[in-house]
């Protein structure tokens, strides 16, 4: 089971130094946050250029970098919980991607993406009963919204894989 009292990766309580860290990153992409502590809305659009190509590429771990800048300068920007969590889940960083995506769900609750990806995250982490629960409130949440019908039918194929692997 999740630790639900972990802190947030970015959690500036979890780590003394977070804010030296971040200062560090955005300096190695060429900014200078000391002159401009929050980041200005040329150079996050710059950031979410280069974060959506590299994840285009495939290349989750050049992605992080830009995309934990962009989550840490405005944590409740959910497109930026988003992306952010899709590059943990696929460097494998299923609990930190799971706390992601929970920030995204709750910014727009009918999310069934969200769910569905925690669903994922919580089945690689071999919790089958959560991951269980979660799969089937994307189901329910993807049948209230036609937008969400791809989701819908992935919750479900994952839903009878898990009861085929049970029989």
């Amino acid at each position: 089971m999740l630790d639900r009292d972990a802190p947030m990766p970015l959690d500036p309580a979890a780590s003394p130094d977070l804010a030296a860290q971040w200062a560090q990153a955005a300096g190695s992409l060429g900014l200078d946050v000391a002159a401009e502590p929050v980041l200005a809305p040329q150079i996050k659009s710059a950031l979410v250029a280069q974060m959506q190509a590299l994840m285009e590429a495939g290349d989750y771990a050049a992605a992080l970098e830009p995309g934990w800048l962009l989550a840490y300068d405005e944590p409740w920007d959910r497109d930026y919980a988003l992306d952010f969590a899709l590059c943990l889940q696929h460097l494998g960083e299923l609990e930190s991607a799971c706390r992601f995506y929970s920030t995204a769900l709750l910014l727009d609750a009918t999310d069934a993406y969200c769910l569905f990806r925690i669903g994922e995250c919580l089945q690689g982490l071999d919790q089958r009963e959560d991951a269980r629960a979660v799969f089937l409130a994307a189901l329910e949440l993807a049948r209230e919204d036609p937008a969400y019908t791809q989701v819908g039918q992935e919750a479900a194929q994952r839903l009878d894989a898990m009861r085929q692997e049970h029989t």
